[in-house]
């Protein structure tokens, strides 16, 4: 990549990044070293200059005006104004590279996201909150991107302030002691003002999390919320949540207050420091004026480095912050690759998992149960989705590799979520058609002004809740997994849409295995076998009309489901 143009994003791999979070601040930083390399020479010839900037008035009032020397004058004002334009020149070149910079760390970030959220799947909500994720895509993002962008920033102010220091100890060394002392100072005195700034950032970031988890909620649940009369329940839990964070907030305040107050006034102080001492030393005759008119130079530029200093300390702070935010993503456990993997077993193998003793063959089978969770459990033991002893024929589901098992099984969610875009991407693959109709979603298309080609909003939230189940049904039906596991995939449709889902599915995965949780006698007489699941066990398997004649607690389940 050139240094002179943006780059190129996203990456193609964005890398195997460190596990805390200052390690991965400074390697989001150094992904592109050559690059991170202009942006701080740069910084230091745009902002280092400028405090040194008064090592011009020396020479121009000693030789020049005290001197009578108006060629020395001109000497000398030509090489101010020559500094002045390389300072300014790098600032522009330093405003576009900072740019790229910081665009690259933010972008690495969305795409190491966005890959961790990706493999773990089904597996993230049930790992993080839907809060944190979004956070850190919305404000975690903008916090590194700030926190890496300030380095340069930093790196130039601490270049001009160690000029200054060194040309006042070449002048006086009180001089030189009296800004090397004043900056430690300031710098003990900001210590623990940061530390404490950082433990209450901290305390708002997880603040922010569970607000936006809640907002998530009550959006996605909102026509349920009305249903039952919960809405209210949310907008007070909202509301305190809101509260909290206000008070997060404002405990925000009382550093960050403290921090201004010392970035303005210690260099007020030490200024004033500076002129007093120096108009001491030129009346001993231990400096020159010209001297003097320097050191007041140096010492009142030395104001917007220390202040931009305090500035990129806070942000830097706000930084740390985030990057811990992304290692808790990217540190959630995910399946691991077998270390000996296995090749899968031949088309139509049974799976069976010991743990519960459930056993899918070709057909379709129903599983009925009161916990529905517990049977969640089991598809996710059979899926590879959590460890287990599953089996798919022979074959060990943990030495299988993890993109044929996603190939082969698919667990269908009845509120998976629902992406923004055209129908036709959402639902996907060459059956997208013909997966419609077997879910009954042909009367949704055909409600819309472009069919499959209508852009739907993420979740599809102008649609009700069944049909947005229809549309998920339809994606799972489209994948054509050789294993489909289905999670009650009609508990939002009437019984007469119910109906037609039931046989068009059957006819759609004929000689397919297939799953479904259900208790409703429409998937129960229509299955070929049923499973009857508790406390997370299969306590009877058979026909719906073998089960309901021999189980007592089998027909109380399904009476409740008709009830």
């Amino acid at each position: 990549m050139s240094l002179l143009h943006a780059p190129r994003l996203p990456v193609d791999d964005p890398g195997h990044p460190p596990a805390t979070p200052w390690r991965l601040f400074g390697w989001l930083a150094t992904r592109r070293k050559a690059h991170a390399a202009a942006v701080l020479i740069s910084a230091v010839f745009s902002l280092g200059l400028v405090p040194v900037m008064p090592i011009f008035l020396t020479g121009a009032v000693d030789d020049g005006i005290r001197g009578r020397d108006w060629a020395a004058l001109a000497a000398w004002a030509g090489a101010l104004t020559l500094a002045g334009s390389v300072a300014a020149v790098s600032i522009v070149l330093h405003h576009r590279l900072t740019v790229w910079w910081r665009q690259d760390a933010e972008y690495r970030v969305l795409q190491l996201a966005t890959r961790k959220t990706g493999r773990l799947g089904s597996q993230l909500r049930q790992r993080i909150t839907t809060g944190a994720v979004v956070s850190v895509g919305i404000t975690d993002v903008n916090s590194i991107g700030r926190a890496v962008e300030s380095l340069a920033p930093t790196m130039g102010c601490g270049a001009g302030i160690i000029a200054v220091a060194v040309l006042l100890f070449d002048m006086s060394a009180v001089l030189g002691l009296t800004v090397f002392t004043g900056v430690i100072a300031v710098a003990a005195i900001t210590g623990p003002l940061l530390r404490r700034l950082q433990a209450r950032y901290r305390s708002y970031r997880d603040d922010i999390g569970a607000i936006t988890g809640r907002a998530a909620d009550i959006v996605a649940g909102l026509r349920v919320l009305r249903g039952v009369g919960g809405e209210d329940r949310f907008n007070a839990a909202y509301r305190r949540d809101s509260q909290r964070l206000k008070t997060s907030g404002f405990g925000l305040a009382a550093p960050g207050a403290w921090i201004d107050a010392v970035s303005e006034g210690a260099p007020a102080i030490l200024l004033g420091a500076v002129v007093w001492m120096s108009a001491r030393l030129v009346a001993s005759g231990d400096i020159t004026v010209g001297q003097m008119v320097a050191a007041f130079g140096y010492t009142a530029a030395l104001l917007m480095p220390v202040r931009w200093l305090m500035g990129t300390a806070m942000t830097l702070i706000q930084g740390q912050v985030a990057c811990a935010k992304v290692c808790e993503i990217l540190a959630l456990p995910e399946r691991e690759s077998p270390r000996d993997p296995l090749q899968g077993p031949a088309t139509g193998a049974d799976l069976h998992d010991p743990e519960s003793g459930l056993t899918l063959t070709p057909g379709l089978t129903a599983i009925a149960a009161a916990d529905t969770d517990a049977v969640a459990e089991i598809f996710d033991r059979i899926a590879g989705l959590d460890p287990s002893e599953a089996t798919f024929g022979p074959v060990p589901v943990q030495r299988m590799r993890t993109p044929e098992l996603r190939h082969r099984i698919l667990v269908g969610d009845h509120d998976a979520y629902l992406f923004a875009g055209t129908l036709h991407t959402l639902i996907g693959g060459p059956q997208a058609r013909s997966a419609i109709t077997a879910a009954a979603a042909d009367d949704i298309i055909d409600a819309l002004p472009n069919g499959l080609d209508t852009e739907m909003d993420n979740q599809a939230r102008t649609l009700s809740g069944g049909q947005r189940q229809r549309l998920r049904l339809a994606r799972a039906l489209a994948a054509d997994a050789e294993v489909l596991l289905l999670r009650e995939p009609t508990s939002a449709v009437d019984s007469h849409t119910e109906a037609r889902i039931t046989e068009r599915l059957t006819d759609y995965r004929l000689g397919k295995t297939t799953a479904v949780v259900s208790a409703s006698p429409l998937w129960l007489g229509r299955a070929d076998s049923v499973a009857f699941v508790q406390d997370g066990k299969v306590a009877a398997t058979g026909t719906h009309a073998e089960l309901a004649a021999s189980r007592p607690d089998y027909r109380a389940l399904v009476n409740r489901e008709l009830t």
